[in-house]
């Protein structure tokens, strides 16, 4: 991991849950207008043990706490305060991480932009490994399409964070290669109903 890709993740390490959930304008822009179409799409999700990797504070996971059970992985535990399992690690390492356990969903939001391709590829191939048969693996990605590469360029331009996006041609490439079926992508619009993001759902 580079000295900046680190500082993409200990950025977090100072902050309390309150300062993290600070709203700042990329959130009113793509980030509430795609809450849209991923908080109907998860309140589907019942009677599952769900694996929530870069959970953050929760937003998403507080969704799912009724109806499921849910484990986290973050490289930052501290800003969950939802009473729920939370190991501290990293998406690249979950079979080490949680061990024997597995499950239903492996399910992460807004956290694989901070991974470059390789990374990317050991935590598809992670996720599968930690997935029952017939597990179902749920993710979002930054598009490349015009906003999605401009929001990763300008972390690295305002922040200095090293962000990344992916076509979805490869990452659904990178499934079947893994041996993933079923896949099927969800578009993300920003609030200009440009697509900036997608999520994507894959079965194992």
């Amino acid at each position: 991991m580079t000295a900046r890709q680190k500082q993409g993740y200990e950025r977090y390490t100072t902050l309390t849950p309150e300062s993290y959930e600070k709203q700042g304008i990329m959130t009113y822009l793509c980030r509430m207008p795609s809450d849209r179409k991923i908080i109907p799409f998860l309140s589907q999700i019942k009677g599952k043990s769900i694996l929530d990797v870069g959970l953050g504070t929760g937003d998403y996971t507080r969704l799912l706490l009724n109806d499921n059970r849910v484990v986290g992985v973050d490289q930052n535990p501290h800003l969950c305060r939802l009473g729920i399992k939370v190991h501290k690690g990293d998406a690249t390492q979950l079979s080490n991480i949680v061990g024997n356990e597995k499950f239903d969903v492996v399910l992460s939001t807004w956290m694989t932009e901070y991974l470059n391709p390789g990374q990317l590829s050991v935590f598809l191939s992670e996720a599968k490994k930690v997935l029952n048969e017939q597990g179902i693996f749920i993710s979002t990605f930054i598009s490349t399409y015009c906003l999605g590469y401009t929001y990763v360029k300008l972390a690295k331009v305002l922040k200095g964070i090293d962000k990344y996006c992916y076509p979805k041609k490869e990452i659904i490439n990178k499934l079947k290669n893994l041996g993933f079926t079923n896949i099927k992508i969800i578009n993300l619009n920003s609030w200009l109903y440009i697509t900036w993001a997608y999520l994507i759902v894959a079965e194992k």
